[in-house]
């Protein structure tokens, strides 16, 4: 049925059915409730009256119905057309329609540049407003939409002479079953420059990737064939770009050894697991040789979102070869270091050690590794640690650029050597580097040479024995402050009295004073009685000791040992004793510089009067 004749077939339904009912209904109404005949035709006058009126409103309120809705579909539609104008503007679009001539929206006659009395045209006027290279292209494609009814989608430039700026125009046109032939055109300037933009940008980028003779790009498909090889891939492999395209990747550059990993790991990343990292490798040049890259690696997909694998590698032979070269320079500086018998240090600011040689374990007993991070003071004898700490702060506080001066170490084993120790500031790197000298057995030298001297000096002056004596106590112990020294004579009653002990408490100078030589009666009665070297590690357990354990312990002394002196006819004269605060034993080194202070003593009881 036709939509025009639907309103007024329903009115006319509506008026038909309206007046069946009234009719019927009131006639049997009427006869039904009223039998005067006269008055029945009275009525019937009414009933007419009433019938117009009420048929009057019934077709006022069906019409007003009506219009009401067409109102509402009416401003629906103007609304939606407004809608529909405001999206063409915002998309640049307009539309068109076909039946012999070309209409045009007025959206699509401003895209087009033209008045709107150009509203109408031909297919050739629309053809000479183009540029005239896309004339050929929208010719057979207007011919197949119109002959075969094949869909028109075309790009084309809109002929402008006087304009600088290019428009492009996108013209797209269907055909419905009936024939009809409708279609839009749309302002695509924007989008074409991105795409001239972006084929210029990868022009760029392709020949940046050409030109960069050290950065090789290699592009392969799914199945790890080349698909892209640059020149610096050439140089770097060897392989021109006709022999290395649509060859596999692990068969150019992947040495036996890894292929099967490269392509398991390739297949993986494929498949969704974790992309290949970027590393330094060792890959293959065609020529077998072996090549170091960095080789980074990225995922891409195509135009028909196929992935693609891309390496980018940087040849690192040269790199490795300086490293191959420094490496040979450092393992040749580290040994010649690790030969040399001075300790070489480098410290931090605040003299944290951060580098030792092995003559270090040598000098000290300690291994390197666990002295390392540690203050060097830590290794110092508590009297040297604070000048050694205002030596470093002078530096720090830029009054001095090095450190110079002879030091006392304390070994492992807690015995004393001397050292000279020089060290410079680096202030680029706020370090401090030198060397530690072993000036030990010179220092003894030394001072056992001053010890002799005095002592001879002595004899000549005649003094007392008892300060002579005292004298060489003192300069033993100025040589090693870990030692406590006494020496006693043994008289003839082969008893021994204290001559000389210039740090022992006088509480036990006076309890071994008068000891008598006894074998296991102490380290100086056993040594005096034996006249051999007494050693006790450990006062509170050696048995020598049991019958002055309380007073030594009390004195505050944990070890001794003792030397006896003798006279020409090796005959005991008297015994050093050497105290400990800590159990230990003497070194070799200890006994032997004891041992020449014996001489001194022995030909200082010979020549002076008791």
């Amino acid at each position: 049925m036709r939509s025009d004749l639907t309103a007024p077939l329903r009115l006319a339904g509506a008026y038909i059915l309206f007046s069946s009912i009234w009719i019927m209904a009131s006639d049997s109404l009427l006869l039904a409730v009223v039998n005067d005949r006269d008055l029945i035709d009275r009525l019937q006058t009414v009933k007419g009256m009433l019938f117009v009126l009420l048929s009057s409103l019934l077709i006022f309120y069906l019409n007003y119905r009506d219009r009401r809705a067409q109102q509402q579909l009416l401003n629906a539609l103007t609304r939606n057309t407004r809608l529909l104008q405001q999206t063409q503007r915002n998309a640049a679009l307009g539309s068109w329609e076909y039946d012999g001539r070309l209409h045009w929206s007025p959206e699509a006659l401003h895209l087009l540049g033209r008045d709107p009395g150009s509203e109408y045209s031909s297919a050739e006027q629309l053809l000479s407003w183009l540029y005239p290279a896309e004339r050929p292209a929208l010719q057979r494609a207007w011919q197949a939409l119109l002959e075969q009814h094949k869909p028109m989608a075309i790009s084309a430039r809109l002929h402008q002479p006087q304009q600088q700026q290019t428009t492009w125009l996108m013209l797209r046109g269907d055909a419905d079953v009936n024939g009809q032939v409708l279609g839009t055109v749309q302002d695509i300037s924007n989008q074409k420059r991105d795409e001239i933009a972006l084929r210029e940008s990868e022009q760029r980028f392709r020949q940046l990737f050409e030109q960069t003779p050290r950065i090789a790009v290699q592009g392969y498909d799914r199945e790890r064939r080349v698909i892209y090889w640059n020149q610096a891939s050439t140089q770097l492999y060897g392989y021109s770009l006709q022999e290395a395209m649509g060859q596999r990747l692990e068969a150019l550059i992947i040495p036996p050894a890894a292929r099967s990993q490269v392509v398991s790991a390739i297949n993986h990343w494929l498949l969704g697991g974790p992309p290949i990292p970027a590393a330094e490798l060792p890959l293959q040049r065609k020529d077998g040789s072996k090549v170091w890259v960095y080789s980074s690696h990225s995922m891409l997909r195509d135009s028909r979102n196929q992935p693609e694998l891309y390496c980018i590698d940087i040849d690192l032979s040269e790199q490795k070869q300086i490293n191959l070269e420094l490496q040979a320079s450092e393992a040749r500086y580290r040994e010649l270091v690790e030969q040399l018998s001075d300790v070489i240090v480098l410290t931090d600011a605040s003299g944290h050690l951060g580098f030792l040689n092995t003559a270090w374990e040598k000098l000290s007993d300690y291994a390197c590794y666990e002295c390392l991070g540690r203050p060097l003071t830590q290794f110092l004898d508590g009297a040297d640690v604070v000048r050694f700490n205002q030596q470093i702060a002078a530096i720090g506080n830029g009054q001095q650029t090095s450190l110079r001066g002879e030091f006392r170490l304390l070994t492992r084993q807690g015995q004393v050597r001397w050292v000279d120790i020089q060290l410079n500031h680096s202030p680029s790197s706020n370090m401090l580097t030198g060397s530690l000298h072993d000036i030990h057995e010179r220092h003894q030298g030394q001072q056992l040479q001053h010890a002799r001297n005095a002592v001879l000096d002595d004899l000549l002056a005649r003094r007392p024995l008892a300060q002579t004596l005292d004298a060489i106590s003192q300069h033993l112990q100025d040589l090693n402050p870990h030692m406590q020294v006494s020496i006693m004579l043994l008289d003839e009653q082969q008893r021994l009295h204290l001559v000389a002990a210039p740090s022992l408490p006088e509480s036990y100078r006076q309890a071994i004073d008068g000891l008598p030589a006894q074998l296991e009666l102490g380290s100086c009665g056993h040594a005096a009685c034996s006249g051999e070297l007494v050693i006790a590690e450990n006062l509170d357990t050696h048995p020598y000791w049991q019958a002055f354990r309380t007073q030594a312990l009390t004195a505050g002394l944990q070890a001794c040992w003792s030397l006896p002196f003798k006279d020409d006819n090796a005959r005991v004269l008297g015994t050093f004793g050497i105290y400990y605060g800590q159990p230990g034993r003497p070194s070799k080194a200890d006994i032997a510089l004891v041992t020449e202070f014996t001489r001194l003593a022995s030909l200082a009881v010979q020549q002076l009067p008791r």
